[in-house]
């Protein structure tokens, strides 16, 4: 092999290298897009505590990521969102700083769920607004020690 082909086959395995030396960022990324439900539908659904959008949505995940459905009347829902090795990373092979990007951009790890649904639970707990407006509010007492606020409320009928 003459010395200009060694040079052309070197050029691109070195290309060749640098290219795919960090795969599961290229050809996966580290989010996908997840289905949200709820029953009731409707329900604003926040990803690590930014809302995203109003159930039925599709939105865009990270592994790990904590997903909460926030409906009025009704109780919190919260799910983490699961992860599994990505075995597109495997394509590494021996590169330092392939699986070092991996790691960084989180494309070691890879969202395996594509439909999330939550049944909501509806709130039994009143509001306090609701109970000054069926009554009135006869005492409070405040323990400063022991940073109890102590409140007496009158319903009326």
């Amino acid at each position: 092999m003459n010395k200009l082909n060694y040079i052309k086959v070197l050029s691109i395995l070195l290309i060749f290298a640098f290219t795919f030396s960090n795969c599961a960022s290229i050809f996966t990324g580290s989010k996908r897009n997840v289905l949200f439900e709820s029953n009731p539908s409707g329900a604003k659904v926040y990803v690590n505590g930014i809302e995203k959008g109003i159930t039925p949505t599709q939105i865009k995940v990270k592994a790990d990521d904590r997903i909460d459905f926030r409906l009025e009347n009704y109780k919190e829902r919260v799910v983490v969102m699961d992860s599994n090795f990505n075995l597109v990373a495997i394509l590494n092979g021996l590169s330092i700083l392939g699986w070092g990007i991996d790691a960084l951009t989180g494309s070691l790890k890879r969202v395996d769920t594509k439909y999330v649904k939550v049944d909501l639970e509806n709130s039994k707990s009143v509001s306090v607004n609701e109970y000054l407006e069926k009554g009135f509010i006869s005492e409070v007492k405040i323990n400063t020690n022991n940073k109890i606020i102590e409140t007496t409320i009158i319903l009326s009928k």
